[in-house]
């Protein structure tokens, strides 16, 4: 950052700064990203749904999104990357078996905790993002397990609230939505599950010594 002249003036030679601002105004505004992070967090709801079949067809109110915003070209685009994202966390049998044992305590409190340790170090990526709306995914069908599916609302509002407060200016800084295309193939995309195996079994922990 440029220092600030005796008079509190900038100094004169402020190109950086300048090229700074200008990389600023390229990002996406707050809204919209909140915006698209709320229809892919529904899609990918909908799409977790239609492969449970226990719950496949399901009624999901709250949920609003439409046919024509699912085939936005750049819509199904990050939903397709945040599916494959998804597809590898279902895959792993120990993430599933200790969801399986979390999701026994109340949501909202599991919620907070899972995203509170999801981001403990202070270490933003996009699995760690597309983590959290993975378990978001996992406390709808949790709601529709236990006919409470007027639950799904208010989990959607969980997830944006908590995006809003903490990870929104993570994401504009990335150049929006689609700085996910970056991210997989990479190691730290390869190890999410692991990962978010021991988030979640460090907020079980938290929660039994509570």
């Amino acid at each position: 950052m440029a220092a600030q002249g005796a008079d509190g003036d900038w100094p004169k030679d402020n190109g950086e700064r300048k090229d700074r601002q200008d990389r600023c105004d390229c990002r996406e505004p707050t809204d919209q990203i909140l915006n698209t992070g709320e229809l892919l967090l529904e899609g990918l709801i909908v799409d977790h749904v239609q492969n449970i079949p226990d719950v496949a067809g399901a009624s999901l109110p709250g949920v609003s999104l439409t046919d024509q915003q699912r085939n936005d070209p750049s819509i199904k685009r990050l939903s397709e990357c945040l599916r494959k994202i998804g597809d590898d966390l279902n895959r792993n049998t120990e993430l599933q078996r200790i969801i399986e044992r979390v999701q026994c305590n109340p949501p909202r409190e599991v919620f907070f905790q899972v995203a509170q340790e999801l981001f403990a170090d202070g270490v933003f990526n996009w699995g760690r993002v597309v983590a959290l709306f993975y378990f978001a995914c996992k406390l709808v069908v949790q709601a529709l397990y236990t006919k409470v599916p007027d639950m799904i609302r208010t989990i959607i509002g969980w997830t944006m609230d908590y995006l809003r407060v903490y990870v929104v200016q993570w994401i504009r800084d990335q150049g929006g939505w689609e700085g996910i295309f970056s991210y997989i193939g990479t190691p730290t995309y390869q190890a999410i599950g692991v990962f978010l195996a021991g988030v979640l079994t460090a907020t079980f922990v938290i929660w039994k010594l509570s």
